[in-house]
This record gives C-alpha cells, structure tokens and sequence, in this order.
C-alpha cells in the first residue's frame, strides 16, 4: 500500500493532498478507524498516482529565479522585469518605497519594471531576495487591509441577512507561509500569506473574501460558501487558480 502522511482533526471527511516532493499527505477525522483510512488510499491509487505526474510536471515547469537583473516576477498577476540602478551621490528620496529590512536599499514599481536601488557589493542573489520579500511584505501590509475594508461591509450586511453574528476585524497581519493563504480566528484575527501579492488581483480578493467570511462562519460548512459565493459568484473559478497555480506562487533559487 501507497505509504502516507496523516493527520487528524475535527473534519468531518477524507482528504488527499500530494505534495511538491510526492508525499502522500491524508487529513482525516479523529474518529475513523485506521483501516478505513488504509482502505481509501488503496481505492485512490490510481488517482494519487495520476495527481503525482501533474505535481511532478509542474515542479518541472516551476521558474528558478537568479535574482539578478533582467530576472521577471509577478506582481498581482502581471509580470514586472528586475532592473537595477546605482544612487547618485547626494540625491536625495525620489518617491521609490524603502523595503525598511536592510537599510540603503529602496525599490520602485512602475511600467513593469522594478528599480531596485543598489550600491556597490550588494547584488548578490540572497540579498536581492531578500530585500524583494521586503518590499512585496511592505506592499502586503497596505493592500490587504484596503482590501478587507473594502469587502467587510458586504460580508457583514450578508451576516445580518443570513441571522449570523460577524466579529469585528481586529487586526490583519502579514506572514511568510509555505502552505496556507490566510486564516482567521475568533477573535477576528485575519492572517494573509504575502506571496499572494503575485497572484491576479482577484485571486488576493477571493482568499479576502474567504477569511472575512469566516467572521460569520468559522466552518467550511454549506452556509459559510453560499455566503461567499454571494459575494463572489465566480468564486470556484477563483479558489480553482490557487489549487492549479498556487505551487508557482514561490521562490525558489535557481543554479548560480
């Protein structure tokens, strides 16, 4: 039998998740007996082995960034073409946003084209990287919130519609997360993954959308996706992007 991962919740059903390096990963219910678990995957064998060609295929398909110039990454969806410059001396702020994490470096969006400022011996790879995280980070930290503002009182007034109370949002905060896209607790806590900042601008506002949804329902039950597919009609369309395109939503070094 196919050897697996498992892990154990309050979930109401089976799932299978293949991951980037092939591993078989099941989320089943605290309830459900082991050999029952054991059962499903020899039924799934042939679908787990079909969903480990299409994970392996796009593994192969991932672009290896160098992090030098000319280097091309996403920003809401739309590509942008690393260039580098060196400050004048003596110039003084020209508007290109600071990413705040290593001090003398800035970077500015325009006309996809990202300017990244750099003085001398600070073009190597990892710390251009670094200093790209910083800034998408930065950038995260205002659009999330402009985008929760924007959708929160939708959601609420669908609440009240719907008989559900709505926390309040509390506070937004931005990670750096490998496999989740957000998440929301009760206290109205909403956590968004920066990354999502490279994928298309509806795609962000799906997973806005699903955490402020969360406010009212903190389930994945049939309540809680009628709600958010009054909000988004398209929302499948949506959610089913970041199963297909999520894994490309990362960075990975490619050979120097």
């Amino acid at each position: 039998m196919e050897p697996y991962q498992l892990t154990r919740s309050k979930r109401k059903s089976l799932s299978i998740v293949i991951g980037r390096d092939g591993t078989v990963q099941v989320k089943a219910p605290n309830w459900l007996p082991k050999h029952q678990i054991d059962q499903f995957i020899q039924q799934k064998a042939g679908w787990i082995e079909e969903k480990r060609s299409e994970v392996s295929m796009r593994e192969r398909e991932r672009p290896a960034h160098t992090f030098q110039e000319g280097d091309v990454f996403l920003y809401l969806g739309e590509p942008y073409r690393l260039v580098f410059r060196t400050p004048p001396q003596g110039r003084q702020g020209d508007g290109c946003q600071a990413n705040g994490e290593v001090q003398g470096i800035s970077l500015c969006q325009k006309e996809n084209i990202l300017e990244m400022e750099l003085r001398a011996g600070q073009a190597e790879a990892a710390t251009v990287q670094k200093h790209l995280e910083g800034w998408y980070i930065s950038q995260a930290k205002q659009v999330f919130p402009e985008r929760a503002s924007q959708y929160y009182p939708l959601v609420s007034k669908l609440a009240g519609e719907m008989g559900k109370e709505i926390f309040p949002v509390n506070r937004i905060v931005v990670r750096n997360q490998k496999t989740r896209w957000g998440s929301c607790s009760s206290k109205g806590n909403l956590n968004f993954n920066w990354r999502l900042l490279m994928a298309p601008a509806k795609v962000l506002d799906y997973v806005v959308v699903h955490e402020l949804c969360h406010l009212a329902y903190l389930d994945h039950s049939k309540q809680f996706w009628q709600m958010v597919a009054a909000v988004l009609p398209d929302c499948r369309e949506r959610r089913n992007w970041l199963k297909t395109h999520g894994m490309y939503l990362d960075w990975e070094l490619g050979p120097q």
